[in-house]
């Protein structure tokens, strides 16, 4: 079974995704990935606001523990066939959601589609991400 390579500095491509939450303006993520070792960084845009978020992830279902601010989640990241999962389970303000998202590359491997699941007691989405290669 061939496993996908995601490195790459990926951009968000509002035209071809569908999101039902609040769109960034801008989203980069910029990705390392030698399995089993993905490094992913990732920065939104929103309203002039810059968020970056950086993890160091294994595509071997092995378990991470981050914590910003009050915010504290579990992720993991494993295949499932051609399409890498990345899985987490979150706690903010006392209130646990979990999120699910489910990436895959275009034959070309010029785009990154990412579909993102998330779940909770007050909000749920599904939001559809596509990324394009930067070269």
């Amino acid at each position: 079974m061939k496993k996908l390579n995601f490195t790459g500095i990926w951009k968000y491509n509002s035209t071809k995704s569908s999101l039902q939450i609040q769109p960034p303006d801008e989203s980069v993520f910029v990705i390392d990935h030698r399995d089993p070792v993905f490094k992913m960084s990732r920065t939104h845009v929103v309203g002039g606001k810059r968020d970056t978020l950086e993890l160091d992830l294994t595509t071997d279902g092995k378990e991470i523990s981050v914590e910003r601010g009050d915010l504290r989640f579990r992720s993991r990241t494993f295949w499932d066939g051609e399409i890498l999962v990345f899985e987490t389970n979150l706690v903010q303000g006392g209130k646990e959601g979990l999120n699910i998202v489910r990436y895959t590359l275009t034959e070309s491997g010029d785009s990154l589609s990412a579909v993102e699941r998330f779940r909770s007691k007050d909000l749920n989405y599904d939001n559809t991400w596509v990324l394009d290669k930067q070269k």
